[in-house]
């Protein structure tokens, strides 16, 4: 439940970025960044399928 609330928080901060996105700092932008990264990635681990996926795997391009 605690990591649910940890990407509740982070979508609501994310959103408040958006809206503000010419005001937030590069130094919050990167926060912001590497926070998505762990909770995205943890809610990910967690929620991994019993059974493989038989769809190919993509990746998005990199922005950088």
């Amino acid at each position: 439940m605690r990591l649910h609330q940890r990407g509740v928080d982070l979508l609501v901060d994310l959103m408040d970025a958006e809206q503000h996105f010419d005001q937030a700092s590069p130094d919050e932008l990167r926060r912001l960044i590497r926070e998505a990264v762990v909770v995205f990635g943890q809610l990910l681990e967690r929620d991994i399928p019993d059974e493989p996926d038989e769809r190919p795997v993509t990746r998005p391009a990199r922005l950088l």
